[in-house]
């Protein structure tokens, strides 16, 4: 359950078409291994993207630079490496874009991994913060956010959540979330 973005063509000059045909060609410049990078990450090949990007990183000034660690930070979050992107945000003067996109995966990551973890009160915090952050909560984090409020004993609070869903949209999975709170009871 993670929610991902491709990187904005701001961000991606080398997005899709020929740019990305061979990732090995063509000089060793900062901007072409940023490029690199980028056309990488469209291909799903974080690992690779990191690399490219930690490469020209330290080689390129200003928006090219933001930009080449918000790949990164892109990039570590493909690898579900949360903390390691947190840590280049936090470091890193953003676009207030590439914040909200890099900030909302961060909050999916640890609300699912907390969830997991079956630390309820944490799970709940973070897709709070999430909603907050993004202005809305994916279906699929809604109801694990309602789940995580019938674990933490919040049968009213989860009850209301699902609901709400059940009335946006009725599916197996609200009716049977429905059910668990009402079995709660």
């Amino acid at each position: 359950m993670r929610s991902e973005k491709a990187a904005p063509q701001t961000a991606a000059p080398a997005q899709g078409g020929s740019g990305c045909k061979s990732l090995g060609g063509g000089g060793n410049s900062a901007s072409r291994q940023a490029e690199r990078g980028w056309c990488a990450y469209n291909l799903d090949r974080p690992m690779d993207a990191l690399s490219a990007f930690q490469s020209a990183e330290p080689r390129l000034t200003g928006a090219a630079r933001r930009d080449a660690r918000f790949g990164m930070a892109l990039s570590y979050l493909k690898l579900n490496m949360s903390e390691e992107a947190a840590r280049i945000a936090a470091s890193t003067n953003l676009t207030r874009q590439q914040r909200v996109d890099v900030e909302s995966i961060i909050l999916n990551q640890r609300g699912v991994l907390a969830y997991k973890k079956k630390q309820y009160r944490k799970a709940i915090g973070y897709f709070d913060a999430l909603e907050q952050v993004s202005g809305h909560l994916r279906r699929d984090l809604a109801i694990l956010r309602g789940y995580a409020y019938l674990n933490n004993g919040n049968i009213s609070k989860a009850q209301e959540q699902f609901q709400r869903l059940h009335d946006q949209l009725a599916t197996p999975e609200t009716r049977q979330a429905l059910a668990a709170a009402a079995e709660s009871r």
